[in-house]
């Protein structure tokens, strides 16, 4: 080997910036393709193993975390009890942009060096992190770190659960501290670094989680933040204790002093500045076993891993086989995002369970617990389980207080929305009401008035709980479809369309069962049937009383009435501090009238009726900002 131009750890280059290619391709889509889903945690171990984590103590994942995280995660931790770092040396973006800096610190001579002393005190603020991280966690269920993980803030365009200074934070100490110290973020500040740490040393992590459920066995409760201190103020204290280590780790180079020429070729590459070519075995806490000490090494078997020639390839090796058995693991396990269990039934042991999918609206923590809260007011459930991963729930019953339809028919939210105006022709419309399976969830019935509005002409759209679903089209009757052109509308296998200048593929799976029914209804009916109020109170009618407040009420005459503006409309009405209010109605007849609440102190009817007939309706934004639309109301 040329000891001036040693080789490079190919393996090493290819993971680590393989994980940055992969990552740019993810970004250059989310650029191009505007609606596409991305999740840049999904394969995150170190969200991974706090979510598992709040899953062990509260019961429930942390924010939107599936089995996927969770699966890394572990796969993680076995890689750190059993081979080393992996994460660190060969996937991690931040420890491998990290290490590009530091070198061009080095080539810049702008490295600093600092002394043992200053090292210890340094060592110990990414265990204060982890401290933190898991903390705040295990107390919220949502995953602290995405407040200041650099990675998350860049990947996330510094949106989400980011705190922007937090974060600056973070990517000024990966940034400048990597360029004027060696690995200054991985060494002194990430917290995965310290729970890697953790892991490293032996049978430490084992230990203390013994120690902890043996006291548990023994009915000694106590909160878990005890062993989370023990855990982060040990770990620290065995980073930085010298002499021979009682943990250390099971996987190690070692150094054969006979054949070894003193070359220091190992030194030079280790990544870590680890004096490699000064130690029998190298039980340094910094080492990754990234490999790049036994790369470069001219003399053979001179630097092993454990003193063995067959383990030369095991850090890359093993960091592919961990990460396939994290997919593994991830496609046979699902892990629920809470598990609750409220209550026993009436007689002990009659339980059922039932399972319902496509739920779209169960994607993270919070919406998890809304559906738990709902639920609890079902007489009958005991308790629930969400699945983000696959938007399914699986509630727990006592089948001699309720049963699956009715359980199902709490799940279910009725819709009805028109899909276009069916303008002032009053001849009678058509109804064709039919049986629609693989439609549950809100996010179906959007997908249906999207495909009606592209593909048919159809002005209204309604659902209503049955078994299968029963959906409702309505149209004017000389648009009206044969029965077959309506079955295939609805059984369209998939919809392209355009938005925002991008086409967007949408999957369908939607499947008529049954004849449709096809029925005559009387436009006033029918719009009394889609009739949607609005009643909105602001400018602190709540402190005003009854007595002083006057009605204006306004006829609509032959104007369509349209639910969309209305939130404009009412937002530049809420622009007089004496309008305190604003409802509209729909009489007996189908007419429909507005009726304007205010103060006759405050404003006058002139001055209101002014208002509505301005062109522009000035209405503002949650932020303060204002916009403008026009006004499509004439009064």
């Amino acid at each position: 080997m040329n000891r001036s131009n040693p080789k490079p750890n190919l393996p090493r280059k290819l993971l680590q910036w393989g994980v940055i290619f992969l990552l740019i391709l993810w970004a250059f889509r989310a650029h191009f393709q505007h609606h596409a889903t991305l999740d840049y945690e999904a394969y995150c171990p170190f969200g991974g193993l706090q979510a598992f984590t709040s899953y062990l103590i509260n019961d429930s994942l942390a924010c939107s975390m599936t089995a996927t995280q969770v699966a890394m995660g572990l796969a993680l931790a076995i890689g750190l009890l059993l081979v080393g770092k992996l994460f660190c040396a060969f996937l991690c973006p931040i420890g491998t942009l990290s290490e590009a800096l530091s070198n061009l610190g080095k080539k810049l001579k702008i490295n600093i060096k600092i002394g043992s002393v200053g090292d210890k005190i340094l060592r110990a603020p990414k265990y204060l992190l982890l401290f933190l991280t898991f903390y705040f966690t295990l107390e919220s269920s949502e995953l602290f770190c995405k407040k200041f993980d650099p990675y998350f803030a860049v990947t996330s365009g510094f949106g989400g659960d980011v705190v922007l200074w937090y974060a600056l934070a973070s990517l000024t100490a990966v940034v400048v501290g990597s360029l004027l110290i060696r690995l200054f973020w991985c060494r002194y500040l990430c917290p995965l670094g310290a729970l890697s740490n953790l892991f490293r040393f032996g049978i430490f992590v084992p230990l203390i989680l013994g120690l902890y459920f043996l006291l548990m066995s023994l009915h000694l409760t106590f909160s878990f933040l005890w062993v989370l201190a023990a855990f982060c103020l040990g770990g620290y204290l065995l980073e930085i204790r010298k002499g021979p280590r009682i943990f250390s780790p099971i996987t190690r180079i070692a150094r054969n002093t006979t054949s070894c020429t003193s070359c220091n070729l190992c030194t030079r590459s280790c990544p870590q500045a680890i004096p490699v070519a000064k130690l029998k075995e190298v039980t340094h806490i910094d080492c990754h076993l990234c490999g790049d000490c036994l790369k470069v090494c001219p003399e053979e078997q001179t630097l092993r891993i454990n003193h063995k020639n067959s383990l030369h390839h095991l850090p890359w090796i093993a960091t592919l086989l961990l990460v396939g058995l994290g997919f593994l693991i991830s496609m046979y396990w699902e892990i629920p995002t809470i598990n609750q269990r409220w209550a026993e039934p009436l007689q002990p042991g009659n339980t059922s369970e039932l399972t319902q999918s496509g739920l779209k609206e169960i994607k993270c923590y919070g919406s998890s617990m809304a559906f738990a809260a709902k639920m609890k007011e079902v007489k009958g459930v005991l308790g629930v389980a969400t699945f983000v991963s696959t938007h399914k729930v699986k509630v727990l019953y006592d089948p001699t207080q309720t049963n699956e339809q009715t359980i199902r028919a709490t799940l279910f939210t009725p819709q009805r929305s028109k899909i276009r105006e069916e303008g002032h022709d009053t001849s009678a419309l058509v109804s064709c009401t039919v049986g629609l399976e693989n439609f549950f969830d809100p996010s179906d019935f959007n997908h249906l008035q999207l495909l009606l509005k592209e593909k048919s002409q159809a002005i209204a759209i309604e659902s209503n709980y049955s078994c299968p679903v029963l959906v409702t089209l309505y149209f004017r009757a000389h648009q009206l479809p044969d029965v077959k052109e309506i079955i295939r509308l609805l059984e369209t296998p998939a919809l392209d369309y355009t938005e925002e200048g991008e086409t967007i593929h949408l999957p369908l799976d939607f499947k008529v069962t049954g004849q449709p029914r096809m029925d005559r209804i009387e436009t006033k009916a029918y719009r009394i049937k889609m009739f949607r109020p609005y009643d909105r109170t602001f400018n602190h009618m709540d402190e005003v009383k009854v007595n002083r407040l006057d009605t204006l009420a306004v006829p609509l005459g032959n104007q369509i009435y349209n639910f969309r503006i209305l939130p404009y409309l009412v937002s530049h009405l809420s622009n007089d501090d004496g309008v305190k209010g604003f409802r509209s109605v729909m009489d007996t007849t189908g007419t429909v009238h507005f009726e304007i609440i205010f103060v006759d102190s405050l404003t006058r009817t002139e001055a209101i009726q002014k208002a509505l007939r301005c062109d522009t309706l000035t209405f503002t934004y949650e932020d303060g900002d204002t916009g403008k639309v026009v006004n499509v109301y004439k009064f």
